[in-house]
């Protein structure tokens, strides 16, 4: 046998590893043979023939020996490093899902964590693969952290239940139809979920685009002003939630038409052939919404091709914050984005992090909802600032948490915040 490990005086079943400085927790065959052990010693006692005070001692002795091997596979201690595994939907590289990733890199560097990431290359069954491999592994994560991708989230809940791992969801939750009810109900494990506020966001990109369109009467056309929508996937939560947003706002205004919303996969170039198609069966179309930046960069690319100026003959509006998107709207080829939801993968850190620590924040909720923020064209400049304060460098994550700042009541994850520190 390896010098790694020895065996536990006067328990012959058990044995200790020599070299691990980690808490290890007690299964419960290990448990029944410390029990057994204990139980065989003591009837070891009763038929020796000892003296009352050798035998108190033998019993003293035996509670020692127990006490130091519960606290040798006790709960982690302080100093023990967490680990966090993320499951991103798409590959590397994304530019929603990078941003998303390098916030929550952020807050795990600054809490001294750990973070594993797996990418699903928008594969679903590649995902469960992932998430079934980092449970069942002997050096799993602490947390597993994913998404209800494509609707898949139900069974990577029974992955996380069947094997006792904590799992926090983000991003995309669970529609009404897929009944798994909230955290720590049917599934005790699956611990909390943080999402944007989609239907919210859906409504407030219309809204920005049917004021402008309105304002300026784009494409001087008589009213109504007609409009279609240009979504993800459709079975996906943020797809589905955004697209009842704007459906939900256009009903307050009777001099808009929504001709139609077809899904273009989250794709530029499924958006930029979905255009295309649209504006030949739709001529008088002058406001395009598209659930995503990456997809109003595709409307963008095919309506230069037919000869269309942005902010003349039509208005087109994304959502996330994305890279490309920002610079168009700089450019003035996109009139306005809604973004700052990948900030959420810092705040789930941070929301993770005092559970962990036992300052859990099922006192205060356990479904949190994140808020966003419009960027549009005419206020590029003035806006200037609170862009350039969110970026991951500039936030010190430990000061949100409740675990190390007892004094904060509850958690403060809006842009002021963070504008206000830096």
């Amino acid at each position: 046998m390896s010098n790694r490990y020895k065996f536990l005086p006067i328990f012959p079943e058990i044995l200790l590893d020599t070299n691990s400085n980690n808490a290890v927790k007690l299964s419960d065959k290990i448990m029944k043979q410390i029990f057994i052990s204990i139980s065989t010693f003591m009837w070891r006692i009763k038929r020796a023939n000892i003296g009352h005070a050798l035998r108190l001692s033998s019993l003293l002795f035996l509670f020692w020996i127990f006490t130091a091997t519960v606290l040798a596979v006790s709960p982690p201690s302080p100093s023990k490093i967490y680990s966090l595994a993320f499951f991103a939907p798409r590959g590397e590289g994304d530019p929603f899902w990078g941003l998303f990733i390098g916030f929550m890199q952020k807050a795990v560097n600054d809490f001294g964590a750990e973070l594993r990431v797996h990418y699903a290359d928008g594969n679903r069954e590649k995902m469960r693969q992932q998430i079934a491999r980092e449970a069942t592994s002997i050096n799993r994560a602490d947390v597993l952290v994913f998404p209800n991708f494509k609707k898949g989230g139900e069974n990577f809940l029974k992955i996380i239940e069947e094997n006792q791992v904590p799992a926090f969801v983000v991003n995309s939750g669970f529609t009404e139809d897929e009944q798994v009810g909230l955290p720590r109900e049917k599934y005790k494990f699956w611990i909390g979920e943080l999402l944007p506020a989609e239907q919210d966001v859906g409504a407030l990109l219309a809204e920005k685009l049917i004021e402008e369109g309105l304002r300026i009467q784009v494409g001087s056309n008589k009213l109504p002003l007609e409009m279609i929508g240009i979504t993800g996937i459709v079975s996906d939560y943020a797809a589905i939630q955004r697209t009842k947003g704007l459906q939900q706002i256009v009903k307050d205004y009777p001099e808009i038409r929504l001709r139609q919303i077809v899904p273009a996969n989250w794709s530029e170039d499924d958006a930029a052939k979905s255009f295309s198609m649209l504006k030949r069966r739709y001529p008088n179309v002058t406001l395009i919404w598209s659930a995503s930046d990456v997809m109003a960069q595709g409307v963008i690319r095919s309506a230069k091709i037919l000869g269309l100026v942005s902010g003349k003959d039509f208005l087109v509006g994304g959502i996330d914050w994305a890279q490309a998107g920002l610079q168009s709207v700089r450019k003035g080829d996109q009139h306005v984005s809604i973004g700052g939801h990948f900030m959420e993968g810092g705040w789930a850190v941070v929301l993770i992090y005092d559970y962990l620590k036992g300052s859990d924040f099922a006192e205060l909720n356990l479904s949190w909802r994140s808020s966003m923020a419009s960027v549009i064209a005419p206020e590029w400049q003035k806006q200037k600032k609170r862009r350039e304060s969110i970026k991951p460098e500039f936030i010190d994550f430990k000061r949100y948490s409740r675990f190390l700042n007892p004094e904060n009541t509850s958690y403060d994850f809006g842009l002021k915040s963070l504008i206000a520190e830096k």
